[in-house]
């Protein structure tokens, strides 16, 4: 049975104060706990985040995406949790959708459950749909298993199987390096459904997508090839 109190939350967090309480504070529902790493934010959101419950990391400066995850990892790796979840601090990641991937990790018993969004062309900006599209095809092919979501940030996975990783991302390849070297060490994976949130300003990620997602792909080949 994977309890409440078996779970900690990760969220990493630039300038999100407009955003960050009702994460913070819906994932707390759902958590045993909830830490925030502020990745150099300049507009109160450590202190937004601590009075809605988290545990805030500071980082010194903006560092990535990667950075602050690892950070996150590392501050938690001695405790006793069983997984790990990472979500987003802009509200595109709903934390009424944390059951979901709990669920989907009870009956499969898979190391990792991706959220997968359903790619509604219509409701998703077009450079995001492509990026999400190319990234997911390329990601399978490296993997040889189907990914259907591979820039989706919204994770459950087995803390003791991420510990056993050497993870070196700083920025937004952090995804698909987690991804790529949980399955080289034959770890399981799952998907499940979540929701895609592109209003209301929430979900204007701030990773640029073409820009982004050529870097990522190059690191990929880095972490599928060269062991990097």
């Amino acid at each position: 049975m994977l309890t409440k109190e078996s779970i900690c939350a990760l969220i990493p967090a630039f300038n999100e104060a407009a955003r960050i309480a009702p994460v913070v504070g819906g994932a707390g529902r759902h958590v045993g706990m909830v830490v925030l790493i502020d990745d150099g934010s300049r507009d109160g959101t450590a202190e937004i985040a601590e009075a809605a419950g988290a545990v805030c990391l500071r980082q010194p400066r903006q560092l990535g995406k990667g950075a602050a995850l690892r950070a996150g990892l590392a501050h938690i790796a001695d405790r006793s949790f069983r997984y790990v979840l990472f979500m987003d601090g802009d509200g595109q990641h709903l934390p009424e959708d944390i059951p979901s991937l709990v669920r989907v990790a009870q009956e499969t018993g898979a190391d990792l459950v991706i959220g997968t969004r359903a790619f509604e062309r219509a409701s998703m900006p077009a450079e995001r749909y492509l990026s999400n599209s190319l990234g997911s095809r390329i990601a399978s092919r490296l993997i040889g298993c189907e990914i259907r979501d591979s820039q989706c940030g919204f994770r459950l996975a087995r803390l003791d199987r991420l510990k056993a990783l050497r993870l070196r991302s700083m920025k937004y390849e952090i995804e698909m390096e987690i991804l790529i070297k949980m399955r080289l060490a034959g770890c399981s994976l799952a998907h499940a459904p979540v929701s895609m949130v592109y209003h209301d300003g929430r979900g204007r990620s701030k990773m640029k997508p073409v820009r982004d997602t050529v870097h990522i792909c190059l690191w990929s080949l880095l972490f599928r090839y060269f062991g990097y």
